[in-house]
């Protein structure tokens, strides 16, 4: 009888692990996966690098290379966790000139030259409510050399625009510049870009 106790308890504590949550160090995690890292000198937790997972859902984690990476579902690849932002402006009221970066860019040639093969996320811009036109397009281009690889429009609406569904990839070697352009809407005024890049597998 005893014996027959001790198996159905066994049992019962395996069912119960299996629907609660898992501890590693400790005896009472607060997550569903909760790792306690004492200061034994190693990490508390280690992925080994891979060259190319297989992704299919959203969340799945990878170290390719020497980056952490999150498989993106809705633009179907591996993006990096990190996000570098690409900031673009011009002062005063202006029409049908390009946007100017950190070193004062001032033709199409110049811009952000990109060290990886990466995906722009999300855009975001914004001028002076107060003055200059409040719908005005602009162009965001990657281009290699003298040649242009892709241009994505968007337009400000009440002198605004945001879309964080931005999928336009772009290669090692390639750079990225802005423009305000002439589509007979007048002057914009003091706008400011924000491009956010994500380094692509």
């Amino acid at each position: 009888m005893r014996d027959i106790i001790l198996l159905l308890s066994i049992v019962f504590s395996g069912v119960n692990v299996a629907y609660s949550q898992v501890g590693i160090g400790t005896t009472s995690p607060t997550a569903q996966l909760e790792i306690e890292a004492n200061n034994t000198g190693i990490p508390a937790l280690e992925i080994n690098p891979q060259t190319s997972p297989t992704g299919s859902a959203e969340g799945q984690l990878a170290v390719i290379g020497d980056r952490l990476y999150m498989y993106n579902v809705s633009r179907a690849k591996w993006l990096s966790i990190e996000t570098t932002t690409l900031l673009f402006g011009r002062s005063g009221n202006q029409d049908n000139v390009n946007l100017r970066a950190v070193a004062n860019q001032s033709n199409n040639r110049s811009g952000y030259l990109m060290p990886f093969d990466g995906t722009i996320t999300y855009i975001t811009a914004k001028s002076n409510n107060n003055s200059g036109a409040q719908s005005k397009q602009f162009s965001v281009l990657v281009r290699n050399g003298n040649t242009t690889n892709s241009t994505t429009n968007f337009t400000t609406s009440s002198s605004e625009y945001t879309s964080t569904a931005v999928d336009v990839d772009f290669s090692a070697g390639d750079y990225i510049n802005g423009t305000i352009n002439n589509d007979g809407n007048g002057n914009v005024n003091n706008v400011s870009i924000m491009i956010c890049v994500k380094w692509r597998q």
